[in-house]
């Protein structure tokens, strides 16, 4: 005998947002079933058993619009094992299984997938639950790392040939990139993706925008970080020979790896002359401390040429670009003889160069610390004494804040203060004056922290004891972000091979 089980005590709570014309084609159709005597669904109900609620027995687990047409229809009862069916297992999971082919659109896909990957522990059993390979549910989960440019451009389909592949190709790039590529797409050459398939298009974005690592003329693993590199770290490959040939997208990370190494050979060979192929980016690389090759004298494209005949010229390493690294022989300059000897800093001078940079960081720690919540107002005596030395502006009254391009008044006092009551009424009134005092501070801290101008250290040392802060700390944090350039193990090697050089023509 077929158990029946009342409408009335089973849950039904919707999950989405139904259309109107939908929810009345089904219940016509099950009218006409109806009509027919045949029994109103064609798929039954899922539902979930209930243990502690008082007023329901089941909860629907899938086939929501269905049960909310059958109570249209005027059915109060449902039959167990025709019209209704009992299950197991985590509601969402099931929903999204019976759903996923038909119901839910690309946003609402991933965010069942998003929402669902938190209830498993790895990859692989979220995607053997729901019937798909890990790298289908990686993929789809990665479209959450489009850029806000990319996302747009999803929904409002602005590429009409891009399927859900094209995005998932895109969504492996960092977000910078991303941003390129679209650039790249709505380009002339890039035109041309929309004939391509989806392979040839994932083919020709990783070479334009994947660096090959193999193509560079040192010995190069990948940063690591970035997706290439994560995913050819990940992808379980038993035997090398069966990945394919590494990339990597982080072009900052390489372009960091290429000056060092264009630097060691620079350093080596301290004769050989460094060229570039870019007209902008020597101007502004020397302007970056960091930068190996910032204190490097580079020909620009236009001061030379190479050599039709390498025995006229002299010889050159290409310091940027997709050759860079590379050993070339230029026409000599017609002025060569006249021309100042190139100035090469010694590895001593690098040193203090390194140091200041160093101390320049610490202070921009310290800048950062006094201006934050940690930093404790100073006691009376000591601000007095700060106010002497430093200075402090007008604390009462409005002043003009050129960063939000109005008169403010912080303290919310009148430019004069007529009765001295209304300075005791104020009791952050030793705060207030701080901030003033600071900004003379601030400033003049600045001064070193950029130009020739060296950092102001002895202020440093005395603004640190005075408000708590841990220099000899911050500075060592400064030593690991800013580490010694490996070319100085090169210099380092050519400095002594000179000195040795020296040494023996004096005996």
């Amino acid at each position: 005998m077929n158990m029946k089980i009342n409408v009335a005590r089973i849950k039904c709570e919707a999950d989405r947002a139904y259309n109107r014309a939908d929810d009345m084609h089904l219940l016509t159709s099950i009218k006409n079933r109806l009509t027919q005597g045949l029994k109103p669904l064609l798929q039954p109900i899922a539902l979930k058993k209930l243990e502690d609620d008082s007023d329901f027995d089941y909860a629907v687990d899938d086939g929501r619009r269905r049960f909310k047409a059958l109570v249209a229809a005027g059915i109060a009862e449902l039959e167990l094992g025709q019209e209704a069916v009992p299950i197991d297992g985590d509601s969402e999971v099931n929903a999204y299984v019976a759903n996923q082919h038909t119901d839910l659109s690309l946003a609402e896909e991933i965010k069942k997938l998003y929402s669902m990957r938190e209830k498993f522990k790895t990859l692989d059993s979220l995607a053997a639950e729901i019937g798909h390979s890990p790298t289908w549910v990686a993929r789809r989960l990665n479209l959450l790392n489009l850029s806000d440019l990319w996302k747009k451009a999803m929904t409002d389909k602005v590429f009409g040939y891009m399927t859900v592949a094209h995005y998932e190709t895109i969504a492996t790039f960092p977000a910078s990139i991303q941003d390129d590529i679209f650039d790249f797409i709505r380009s002339v050459e890039g035109r041309e993706l929309k004939r391509a398939s989806v392979r040839k298009f994932t083919e020709q974005l990783y070479e334009k925008f994947a660096t090959l690592l193999s193509s560079l003329p040192w010995k190069e693993d990948g940063c690591g970080e970035c997706p290439a590199c994560k995913e050819r770290r990940e992808s379980g490959f038993l035997f090398a020979n069966l990945i394919p040939e590494p990339r990597c997208m982080n072009r900052e990370y390489l372009e960091r790896k290429r000056k060092e190494y264009v630097a060691s050979l620079a350093a080596e060979e301290p004769e050989t002359v460094l060229v570039s192929q870019s007209y902008h980016v020597w101007d502004e690389a020397k302007e970056t401390e960091d930068n190996p090759l910032s204190e490097s004298t580079i020909l620009g494209p236009g001061d030379w040429r190479e050599a039709d005949k390498p025995e006229d010229g002299v010889p050159a390493i290409i310091a940027d670009g997709p050759r860079a690294g590379t050993k070339i022989t230029i026409q000599r300059p017609k002025a060569s003889g006249e021309a100042e000897p190139k100035l090469v800093k010694t590895l001593a001078e690098r040193k203090a160069a390194k140091e200041k940079q160093r101390k320049r960081r610490t202070i921009e720690k310290l800048i950062d610390f006094l201006k934050g919540n940690e930093c404790a107002t100073p006691k009376r005596g000591t601000l007095y004494l700060l106010m002497a030395c430093k200075g402090v502006g007008s604390i009462c009254g409005g002043r003009f804040d050129y960063v939000s391009k109005s008169t403010v008044d912080p303290t919310g006092l009148p430019a004069s203060v007529t009765s001295i009551h209304a300075l005791k009424e104020r009791a952050d009134i030793d705060t207030l004056v701080w901030q003033r005092v600071l900004e003379n501070i601030v400033n003049e801290l600045n001064n070193g922290q950029s130009g020739p101008n060296d950092p102001g250290w002895d202020a440093a040392e005395l603004l640190s004891e005075i408000t708590g802060f841990n220099l000899n700390a911050a500075f060592e944090e400064s030593v690991k972000e800013l580490p010694d350039p490996k070319a100085w193990e090169a210099l380092a090697k050519a400095e002594e091979k000179i000195e040795k050089e020296k040494l023996q023509e004096a005996a």
